[in-house]
This record gives C-alpha cells, sequence and structure tokens, in this order.
C-alpha cells in the first residue's frame, strides 16, 4: 500500500494533475516526472512519444511504484494502450474520466482545446460520440499554449493568443473541454476572454478515478503519515523551478535532474 504512484508530462502542466492528487491522496507516496528534455509532446510522433514514455515507464517500474499516471492527454490520446500492454502495474490516463466529467455536465456544444497530436487522434470525439452520438462537438488546437506556459512567461501577451483561437466559438459552444493539463494553469486568463461557459479540467477530472481504483483494489495507502513527493525533471531543474513556481506557489521546491 505504501508503495509510490508514479505521474508523469511533458513539463510542468502535469503538476496540476499532482497537486490535485496531493490534495484527493494526502497519504499517498508520489514521484513526478517532466520530461523537458521533449516537450513540447504535441507535434511529437506516436513512434516518438511511445519511446519517451516507455523510458519514464520502465524508470518508474524500477521505483516499484503500484501505478503509473498519464498526466498527459497528449500520451493519453496516442500511446496508452500500447503502455497498458506492455506493465503489469495498471496505468491509466485522463482522456476517459475528463469524458465522464462533461457528460455529468449535460452539455450539447462542446469545445475541446488541445495539442496538435491530441486533436488529430479524435480521441475525445470518438468516447464522447460513442456515449452520446447527438452532441455537436468542435476540435480546435491550440499549439501556442503549451511553450508560453513553459517559458513562465505565460501572462505576458496570452490574451491575444486567447482572443485568436477563442473568437470563432463565442456564441457556438457552451463548454469548454480542457484537453491539456498545461491548461488549467491559464484557466483564469481563458475565462476572461471566453466567459460564461462550463468548464472541465483533465486534470481534476482525473484524481476520483486513481482513487477510486485504489479503493477497489485495496492498495490504497492508510497510513496516518502524510505522503512523500519526489520531483524530476528530464531538462534544466533551474527552468523547470522558474517555471513551475510562478503558477503554483512552491517555496524551495526541489527538483531532481533525471537522465533517461
Amino acid at each position: 500500500m505504501d508503495k509510490p504512484i508514479g505521474i508523469f508530462d511533458s513539463g510542468v502542466g502535469g503538476l496540476t494533475v499532482l497537486t490535485a492528487l496531493q490534495k484527493e491522496l494526502p497519504h499517498e507516496n508520489m514521484i513526478y516526472i517532466g520530461d523537458n528534455a521533449h516537450c513540447p509532446y504535441g507535434d511529437k510522433t506516436k513512434h516518438q512519444l511511445l519511446s519517451y514514455t516507455k523510458e519514464i515507464c520502465d524508470y518508474f517500474i524500477s521505483q516499484n511504484v503500484k501505478m503509473i499516471v498519464l498526466a498527459c492527454n497528449t500520451t493519453s490520446a496516442n500511446v496508452l494502450a500500447e503502455l497498458q500492454e506492455l506493465y503489469q502495474v495498471p496505468v491509466v490516463g485522463v482522456i476517459h474520466s475528463t469524458v465522464h466529467d462533461f457528460l455529468t455536465r449535460k452539455k450539447k456544444c462542446p469545445l475541446i482545446i488541445a495539442t496538435h497530436a491530441t486533436i488529430e487522434s479524435h480521441k475525445y470525439r470518438e468516447i464522447i460520440m460513442h456515449y452520446e452520438p447527438d452532441i455537436q462537438i468542435f476540435e480546435l488546437e491550440t499549439p501556442a499554449l503549451v511553450p508560453l506556459i513553459e517559458s513562465g512567461q505565460y501572462k505576458k501577451g496570452i490574451q491575444d493568443v486567447l482572443e485568436h483561437y477563442f473568437y470563432p466559438y463565442v456564441n457556438k459552444v457552451d463548454s469548454l473541454i480542457l484537453g491539456c493539463t498545461h491548461y488549467p494553469i491559464v484557466l483564469e486568463q481563458i475565462k476572461e476572454v471566453f466567459p460564461n461557459k462550463e468548464y472541465i479540467s483533465s486534470s481534476e477530472s482525473i484524481c476520483q478515478e486513481v482513487a477510486s481504483y485504489l479503493r477497489v483494489h485495496h492498495i490504497l495507502n492508510e497510513s496516518n503519515d502524510s505522503g512523500a513527493t519526489v520531483i524530476y525533471t528530464t531538462g534544466d531543474p533551474h527552468e523547470f523551478r522558474y517555471s513551475s513556481e510562478g503558477f503554483f506557489h512552491y517555496h524551495d521546491l526541489k527538483v531532481n535532474f533525471l537522465e533517461l
């Protein structure tokens, strides 16, 4: 039960998932990997994504994790099934839980924003249509957002970028699915330029699925001790800290370099 949970993303965006999991499961030990050496994932091929994620998952297995969470829509859309075939521990992605969250809202015209690779997979559309074929779905690639967020300069000029993306959809949709775990970081800016919608975050949606799985399979850490978290990046730890401290308000965040 005290084995850690492995969580990874292309960079700092998956910290939105880590933070939510820490709040939901305060006794769990966690290992986070931001694969900044290969960020962004959204413009990578499926072959590249599988290569990167296998290296990360192999490391998690070497650390004896009890579960692996893909805190990343791009890998959840493109290589989740392959990773589930390769590893004995449960591997979960964020898309199914996000769709479930969306369906509970009873909205009929969602806009899905995500990376190129996620939109190109049409995974969100496929799963939503399986349950609700009459829903009108709009899909939008937003490739400028992840680099802006990772740079730590996301507050400068991002409203112009958001207005450019959202203007054509202002009167067409009733909800917005944040199909990238980086995007909750700029949710307040999104609400300013794209108000009065239902906002569904994949970062929040995954937490209930993880907690439920741990309970059902009796591997929830029931210790009264606070869980320990170790954070790694495959890139520059200083840049990782700079990018993340602006929106997570971490103080003296310890980030370790991991060479894979």
